[in-house]
């Protein structure tokens, strides 16, 4: 992902309708992934204590 974001800079600017459908294609293969059992939801107080986790090194969130 990291890789096609920074592709993504030396692109010619995308038209709001165009981030449009690309967002909405992502939201539906995220859709479709948590739909087959392919990924797992993850609650936002667990999302929330990863990502501070993570900003912090090894320090547990509160």
């Amino acid at each position: 992902m990291a890789a096609a974001l920074i592709q993504s800079l030396d692109e010619p600017e995308q038209t709001a309708e165009e981030v449009e459908a690309a967002w909405a294609e992502e939201i539906q293969q995220r859709l479709a992934a948590v739909d087959a059992g392919v990924v797992a939801p993850v609650p936002w107080s667990e999302a929330r204590r990863r990502i501070l986790v993570a900003s912090n090194g090894r320090r547990e969130a509160r």
